[in-house]
């Protein structure tokens, strides 16, 4: 049984938390006192801890006592809040989604002697691992990922599922569309070159450009 800290209880990091509750012991942080005292009745054997991140000191001195730390804090504050784990010397999985660089912090990581896992998500992060896998696999000329949320039930106008925090959704969609092309990089507006996509049983959805190769820009191209 590992000891874990996640940092973030909205609707990602809680459930991160609630999950991993069942076989480790976990402490769930956040700066609101409310949402922790709410996530608290999904699981009694979670633990929390109120915490601001932007308090640098604390933050540090807090997650030395943990075997691993998990950032699930909203994108504007989840590359200062890393690299805050990373100086403290601390292994980090992160699924903040921030719009900066993570290889910023590579050799930071490296001096630290810390292994941090940046953009654990679906997509970053799923992506990033299958398109690995098969780089291993064969040849590849082209890579497209098409990712969203899914609602159960379609409600217009969006017919939209935000899978994140608001906040975050917003910053995906209006933050500029980065990609490669032919070994160049290349950066469109955000929700532009629009086309339709047939899906068996689903139906049609609307796919658009968004910023969401991430690391695959640097490491891939």
């Amino acid at each position: 049984m590992s000891n874990i800290i996640v940092l973030g209880a909205g609707m990602v990091g809680s459930t991160m938390a609630i999950d991993m509750a069942i076989n480790h012991r976990v402490t769930l942080t956040d700066i609101s006192q409310s949402v922790l005292d709410r996530v608290k009745q999904k699981n009694k054997d979670l633990i929390t801890l109120q915490l601001d991140v932007t308090n640098r000191a604390e933050l540090q001195r807090t997650i030395k006592q943990y075997d691993l730390v998990i950032c699930a804090v909203p994108g504007f504050l989840g590359f200062d809040t890393l690299k805050a784990i990373i100086e403290a010397e601390m292994n980090v999985i992160d699924i903040s989604f921030f719009p900066e660089n993570c290889l910023e912090l590579d050799g930071l990581a490296k001096e630290k002697d810390v292994t941090a896992i940046v953009d654990c998500g679906v997509a970053p992060g799923m992506d990033n691992i299958i398109l690995g896998y098969y780089n291993e696999k064969m040849k590849l000329s082209d890579f497209e990922c098409l990712v969203g949320g899914l609602p159960k039930e379609k409600k217009w106008p969006f017919s939209y599922k935000a899978p994140f925090s608001p906040i975050d959704v917003i910053e995906e969609y209006t933050r500029a569309a980065r990609y490669v092309e032919h070994g160049e990089l290349v950066v469109r507006e955000p929700l532009t070159d629009c086309d339709y996509v047939e899906f068996d049983t689903i139906g049609t959805l609307e796919s658009f450009n968004s910023d969401g190769l991430r690391s695959l820009i640097f490491t891939m191209s």
